[in-house]
């Protein structure tokens, strides 16, 4: 491989591009366009989630002020909202609606509320955000009051002997704390136990402001776009007999890939680098806590476009044909792969599908990044992928241009 022939080649695939006026306009005018755009069109998604809040339940025939203070500290909760019924509900019904997910949890206050206690003010309500903790606290509540229900139950057993001095039968002389402690604690049988309630799935949409997809969803598409229309600068080359003609003097097949290759990754990696940089001013888009990440994936997809636009290139027969494969192939993984709009929103199915494209996986890297704050551990199994697609279309291409090159 003839490193200074690489270097030309690359060297004239960038000037080629930077002293086009209309390709700078696709190169970095129009994606900051769409972007701002798109981002000034669907607005803000702070409220968007998963749609609206869970419903917190209460059922309270007598509703007073004393119940409207008991329930004040979940009032405008972000987690859930209060819905009220004046009507009780059985607890199998209830039971239910909370296994089915129609409710997050259900209060019951079947009275009024005792609040003539100076000392204590009345029953309190507090709400614990720390789902762990509020489960271990609800798990140690119910296991203490198991215990003294037990208890209770075992010393209605005492009874006095009669008058004979005989037990009466099923009763006991005395109560055994010791005895009762021990079979508590470490019981013959243990029954498995469904405590009510639900622990809520992790929100599938993570993003909070449209320009946070709007972003990086543009750079995706227009570097794709703009990289595999590029194709047809090596088929012009094969037309023109450029490519024989480097052939025929001491540039190896290596060398011509290489090339080729490189000059559209280069491009690539400058594009994308930019719009992002641009895109992250325009739309305060924090892009998360791991430099590695992003690395990772803005390389990746480069190299997916730039493998893609050599294979395209080695297989169209006339610029045209070039042309109009790369915009269906863009629009395609633009709609399919979420760049267009987010994948949370569409089917499961159609989840996975965009998923498996490499469109889909960096645009879920990406909405990972910026609004879960993930790095290279969560994001591994998806630059997996990318990292696949990236291989097998660079080995086809190497394969097909070193046939035209060697022919």
């Amino acid at each position: 491989m003839n490193a200074s022939i690489v270097l030309a080649m690359i060297s004239l695939r960038l000037r080629r591009v930077f002293s086009d006026r209309m390709a700078l306009v696709w190169f970095l005018a129009m994606p900051l366009v769409f972007s701002f755009l798109m981002g000034q069109l669907l607005g803000d998604w702070s409220d968007s989630g998963d749609g609206a809040k869970p419903r917190f339940l209460v059922l309270a025939p007598v509703q007073d002020n004393d119940l409207e203070r008991l329930l004040l500290p979940l009032r405008d909760h972000e987690r859930f909202q209060i819905e009220m019924r004046d009507t009780l509900i059985a607890d199998a019904v209830v039971q239910k609606a909370v296994a089915d997910n129609r409710v997050t949890a259900v209060l019951i206050v079947p009275g009024a509320l005792a609040t003539s206690d100076s000392t204590t003010g009345g029953p309190r309500l507090y709400y614990n955000a720390d789902r762990l903790s509020s489960q271990t606290v609800r798990t140690l509540l119910d296991r203490h009051l198991l215990g003294l229900n037990t208890e209770l139950a075992a010393r209605s057993l005492v009874a006095p002997p009669d008058a004979a001095g005989h037990m009466p039968r099923g009763r006991a002389r005395a109560f055994d704390v010791a005895r009762f402690d021990s079979l508590l604690n470490e019981p013959r049988v243990i029954l498995a136990a469904e405590t009510l309630g639900r622990q809520d799935k992790e929100q599938a949409f993570a993003l909070t402001d449209s320009f946070q997809h709007v972003g990086p969803s543009y750079t995706l598409f227009f570097v794709m776009m703009f990289v595999l229309l590029s194709a047809k600068d090596l088929v012009t080359e094969r037309q023109d007999r450029t490519l024989a003609r480097l052939t025929a003097s001491r540039a190896t097949a290596g060398t011509l890939v290489a090339g080729f290759f490189g000059g559209a990754l280069v491009l690539g990696l400058i594009q994308i680098a930019v719009l992002l940089v641009l895109n992250g001013i325009m739309g305060s888009i924090d892009y998360g806590d791991s430099p590695a990440t992003l690395v990772a994936v803005v390389v990746l997809f480069a190299g997916v476009c730039a493998a893609g636009s050599v294979l395209m290139g080695s297989l169209a027969r006339t610029g045209s044909q070039a042309d109009g494969i790369g915009v269906a192939v863009t629009m395609m993984m633009a709609a399919l792969g979420g760049l267009w709009w987010p994948l949370e929103i569409v089917p499961e199915f159609m989840q996975e599908l965009g998923r498996a494209l490499p469109s889909g996986q960096a645009i879920t890297i990406f909405h990972d990044m910026i609004g879960r704050g993930w790095g290279l551990a969560e994001c591994g199994g998806l630059l997996i992928g990318l990292a696949f697609w990236f291989v097998a279309l660079l080995v086809l291409a190497v394969w097909r241009l070193r046939r035209l090159v060697t022919v």
